[in-house]
């Protein structure tokens, strides 16, 4: 299955998406019922957050997951974090650095089968550093649609998002938890 998609955050409340998508493969993601979202704490309060722009190509065969491969690109700036600080901040040099590495970048070409789901194992770029990072996902197809999840926890520090004094968990949780929902149509 080959998913593309394009996304546009014009709003701070909902992203909107752009009407025109390049596809390539024979599936298309559907912007406007997928997301990434987040989650970690600061200063022990919980706080969730989201992505209004992404973009990816997804080929994978459940049948045949090792011929799969993946690549979904961030562009950082359109983070949305609940609050104005937070909103501002995390573009910043210490945490992003959106003008040096705008994009956030996940790469996989090794995907198989594990237990009812699918591991696809691969690389997270972000602020210039490659870090291997596994992605387990369940993928639910029903005739023409097909609706892949995944929940992960990464440790943030390990590519310099939050650096001195922040690298601990002190004031923002080392940890942050992904919720990735991707749906797709097949395209032909």
């Amino acid at each position: 299955m080959g998913l593309s998609a394009c996304s546009q955050a014009s709003s701070a409340d909902e992203p909107q998406f752009a009407s025109a998508e390049t596809t390539v493969g024979n599936w298309a993601i559907q912007p406007e019922s997928s997301h990434i979202q987040f989650s970690a704490e600061q200063e022990g309060k919980a706080f969730t957050g989201k992505f209004g722009e992404f973009s990816g190509v997804i080929d994978f065969d459940p049948a045949m997951p090792e011929a799969g491969s993946v690549k979904i690109t961030v562009p950082l700036k359109s983070v949305e974090a609940g609050s104005n600080d937070r909103n501002s901040t995390l573009p910043e040099k210490v945490w992003f650095s959106v003008k040096t590495h705008p994009m956030a970048v996940y790469t996989s070409t090794n995907i198989s089968a594990k237990g009812d789901g699918f591991i696809a194992k691969g690389e997270l770029t972000l602020k210039g550093i490659s870090v291997p990072l596994d992605l387990p996902f369940d993928l639910d197809v029903d005739g023409g649609t097909a609706v892949m999840t995944s929940n992960v926890e990464m440790d943030r520090t390990k590519w310099n998002v939050g650096a001195s004094p922040w690298d601990t968990d002190e004031w923002v949780s080392r940890t942050v938890k992904l919720d990735l929902k991707v749906t797709a149509k097949k395209t032909n």
